[in-house]
């Protein structure tokens, strides 16, 4: 091999979604993982004050020298399931959006006559691959990629790295499960009413620390009547009955939207900021065989103690603010001490769905 040259074999852990799909060899490509990788690089390079100008395409300042060719064969793709748990964009009119996926390993190559340049990329690549996911809803860990024949290693991840083992073909199922858990619970409907309840764990841990989630604080400002109609039905002990003076808004730090459809209620929720409009989830899904690694990154930070103007039609405005002192870890940490049985009713404890959540929670506690 060319000394000017770096080869390595990567594995495809996970279907990607590319918006390009329906053009033959829509896979990984190198418009989108040479942006990110020198992004990677230079953030490598700015962090460990590295001189990184003799690096850069002459005339361009975040563009590094080298070139990138990705070699898959893409001889077979798998149309997008429209029942899919963690992708509707297949919802409308037009030509249906594909999974693609290479079964076998691939090659990638880089070249570059910068020797010290291509060092670097041989040194940091696994690492950026530990970090990144690629094409659309890779946050909910698709388009992972991984170096053939190599073990994740969490300790490349910029983050604190927490891990479940889920069931072959059945991760996209786990991670929604799970993220529905943290966020905004848990409530699958059956011809007789409700077949599977959970609170979110973020109402456990707003409970814990005396606050009161946004939720029932926007149910208490515009829908009284229905929210009482709802507590009667549970004891003065049940979570649906905790109150707090302490209100804070805490789904949005999961990624915020400034519109929510109510659909039990037949009400439009929005959300007004004067300088933040959206927010994605700091939370990323990486998936490696049969394990889902996630975790945090510090980008919620932006958002924390930020006051929030919350307006449905035909009322006064609520004002909630996002808490000052919340962190991400500390919220994994409480999720750990989460005993399943004792927040979930016995009635929906035989259902898949607990199952594989309690199997998830106790994959976290006895990870440090």
């Amino acid at each position: 091999m060319s000394r000017f040259r770096k080869e390595f074999l990567l594995k495809q852990h996970t279907p990607i979604i590319h918006f390009q799909s329906d053009q033959s060899g829509a896979t990984l490509r190198a418009t989108e993982l040479k942006p990110k990788f020198d992004r990677f690089l230079i953030e490598i390079f700015e962090k460990e004050q590295i001189d990184y100008k003799d690096f850069l395409i002459l005339g361009q300042e975040r563009a590094l020298d080298y070139k990138v060719k990705i070699e898959p064969n893409m001889s077979l793709s798998t149309t997008i399931d429209g029942r899919s748990p963690l992708f509707f964009g297949n919802m409308g009119d037009g030509k249906d959006k594909e999974f693609k996926e290479n079964k076998e390993s691939f090659k990638i190559s880089f070249s570059s006559f910068n020797i010290k340049l291509k060092e670097y990329i041989e040194q940091y690549f696994e690492a950026f691959l530990a970090n990144t996911n690629f094409g659309t809803r890779q946050s909910k860990g698709f388009g992972s990629f991984y170096i053939d024949g190599k073990s994740f290693d969490k300790n490349l991840v910029k983050h604190k790295v927490y891990s479940f083992s889920s069931s072959k073909g059945h991760w996209d199922r786990d991670i929604k499960l799970f993220y529905s858990f943290l966020r905004q619970g848990i409530n699958l409907p059956n011809r007789n009413g409700t077949r599977f309840y959970a609170k979110p764990a973020i109402f456990l841990y707003a409970k814990e620390r005396g606050w009161e989630w946004d939720k029932k604080a926007i149910k208490e400002h515009f829908f009284p009547s229905d929210l009482v109609t709802q507590q009667k039905k549970y004891s003065d002990n049940s979570p649906i009955n905790y109150s707090s003076n302490n209100k804070k808004l805490l789904r949005d730090l999961f990624g915020l939207s400034t519109e929510q459809l109510w659909m039990s209620y037949s009400a439009t929720v929005k959300q007004e900021h004067d300088d933040i409009e959206r927010f994605k989830s700091p939370i990323t899904f990486k998936v490696v065989e049969n394990m889902v690694y996630f975790w945090a990154d510090n980008s919620y930070k932006d958002i924390l103690g930020e006051e929030f103007k919350i307006i449905t039609k035909g009322n006064s405005p609520l004002t909630l603010s996002t808490p000052t002192d919340f962190d991400f870890n500390d919220f994994f940490k409480f999720i750990k001490t989460i005993n399943l049985s004792q927040v979930v009713e016995s009635k929906y404890q035989s259902e898949n769905e607990y199952r594989t959540l309690n199997k998830i929670l106790q994959n976290l506690k006895v990870q440090r």
